[in-house]
């Protein structure tokens, strides 16, 4: 007589399907806001010799805050601490507000009540409006893709 076989192990239940965009994508709000946060140690301004860091502008501060603030926020991400629906809106927020900051400096620096004229600014200046004005960009491609996924 043969032995009776032995009922086979159940199949591990299948994870639930990832909801983040691909790596790739996530990490370029990171990388911009790294990048961001960097380039207020470089001069923004200069004049008769001297030059001054983007963390003496006015909004200077505010931006570098907001761009440190976006970076933690997409670290708890890509850790995977936080993967909830509120992340994405305020992953979302805080990439439009970090970009609107950065313009915003950028803007005050040459019509704000210290009236310069664009011959002053140096090189930190352009880099971190090209930066500010990527993340407004990643800014309404995120609010897209919320708008796609809303219920």
């Amino acid at each position: 007589m043969e032995a009776p076989e032995a009922p086979e192990p159940p199949e591990p239940p299948e994870a639930p399907p990832d909801t983040r965009p691909a790596d790739g994508i996530a990490i370029l709000p990171l990388a911009v806001a790294v990048a961001s946060f960097v380039s207020l140690f470089l001069p923004w301004i200069g004049f008769a010799g001297s030059t001054q860091a983007g963390w003496t502008v006015p909004l200077g501060v505010e931006f570098g805050l907001l761009a440190l603030a976006l970076v933690l926020v997409e670290l708890l991400s890509l850790a995977g601490a936080w993967t909830s629906r509120g992340f994405e809106l305020v992953g979302f927020c805080l990439t439009a507000a970090t970009g609107l900051m950065g313009v915003s400096a950028v803007v005050n620096l040459r019509w704000g009540l210290q009236f310069h004229n664009f011959s002053i600014f140096q090189y930190g200046a352009w880099v971190g409006l090209g930066l500010a004005i990527v993340l407004v960009g990643l800014a309404a491609l995120r609010l897209n893709e919320l708008r796609r996924s809303a219920p």
